[in-house]
């Protein structure tokens, strides 16, 4: 092979390699913030389980979707939610 064509080789070589190298650590989309963003969406649908689950063995979802009652009655009980004119206090048992 002639010198001048392993020369451009090279260069190619080179070129593609650095490319990579900018892709894979230096850009915005680096591997290391897709582990992170991937960790966030692990950890938000194992919340969204969490709280499907929490409120199926509670109220059935389709039942607070269609009844606003049952939904505020819901979001009192388990979420702590009051209307903006009355005081609730919790009781902690120990």
């Amino acid at each position: 092979m002639e010198p001048q064509k392993k020369f451009f080789f090279f260069l190619y070589g080179i070129t593609i390699l650095l490319f990579l190298v900018y892709i894979a650590f230096i850009s915005d989309n680096n591997f290391s913030k897709h582990r992170e963003l991937s960790q966030k969406i692990k950890n938000l649908e194992a919340m969204i389980f969490k709280t499907k689950n929490q409120i199926n063995n509670t109220y059935s979802f389709d039942e607070l979707k269609r009844n606003p009652v049952l939904l505020e009655q819901y979001a009192r009980e388990q979420m702590n939610m009051m209307k903006s004119d009355e005081d609730v206090f919790l009781l902690v048992y120990e």
